[in-house]
């Protein structure tokens, strides 16, 4: 073999080297471009991330804002947000945290609404409602907001006993949980049902005289520990028997402590 071909090949075989080792640091170029673009998006994405995140908390708690101290608070209320029925040296307290959508707190008041009743008839019970107002959807037109705004309208106007007629009212009516709510219409009429003057009670329900009054209730309920409705609270302790039988039974342990 001529010395000459041999050089040939032999120049031929590092050129293409040369041109291998070239594509592949090109190529190892431009692995390291795009893992450094990727970083950097990827950098970016968290840092939105993040901000969105921010952004949310701090919605979240201006939307919790305490109400201004100016707020409209129905009457006959205790402890800023409480509506007892009964007598206050009742030897027994049942506190009852229940949102008027709620169809477990409906169940609660057909199953144990009348003893309830008796009991503090009889001077046994002070009832305390806690309302709350978490069920709002934009099928239903806020209507947790809604009737527990009319509820306070009708304590202001009309008293314990006007609210507790509007109380089981509501629940006797209580609209399908996925429907659209009863009307402002309806919760006026109920409203003078119960007591409530007229004027007043359509001036306010339609205006919300005490949305934030209701916004402080279900905020104060959730301070209060409650995560379910119905909560009911007997002297302290919480019921766990919700049926008729289990709230005599709580309130005549309670009398005995």
């Amino acid at each position: 073999m001529p010395a000459d071909s041999t050089a040939v090949r032999s120049k031929r075989a590092a050129t293409r080297r040369r041109l291998e080792e070239k594509r592949a640091a090109e190529a190892a170029a431009r692995a390291r471009a795009q893992r450094q673009r990727r970083n950097l998006f990827g950098g970016l994405a968290a840092a939105v991330v993040v901000l969105v995140a921010l952004i949310v908390v701090v919605l979240v708690q201006t939307h919790r804002t305490t109400p201004s101290a100016a707020a409209a608070t129905p009457a006959h209320t205790v402890d800023g947000t409480v509506i007892p029925v009964g007598s206050a040296s009742a030897p027994v307290t049942v506190d009852l945290y229940e949102d008027f959508q709620c169809p477990n707190c409906k169940a609660f008041e057909a199953a144990a609404g009348s003893t309830l009743a008796k009991l503090v008839a009889a001077g046994t019970v002070q009832a305390r409602y806690h309302g709350m107002a978490f069920l709002d959807t934009a099928a239903n037109h806020a209507y947790s907001t809604r009737a527990l705004n009319a509820a306070a309208v009708v304590v202001d106007t009309a008293g314990p006993e006007g609210f507790q007629k509007f109380h089981d009212l509501l629940y006797a009516h209580q609209p399908a949980e996925t429907g659209s709510g009863l009307t402002d219409e309806q919760l006026m009429k109920y409203a003078v049902q119960a007591g409530a003057n007229a004027g007043v009670a359509a001036a306010d329900i339609e205006q919300r005289t005490y949305a934030d009054w209701v916004a402080k209730s279900t905020d104060q309920a959730s301070k209060d520990g409650v995560t379910s409705t119905p909560t009911v609270v007997v002297d302290g302790k919480k019921l766990t028997d919700l049926s008729a039988s289990g709230l005599t039974a709580a309130v005549t342990a309670a009398q005995s402590r």
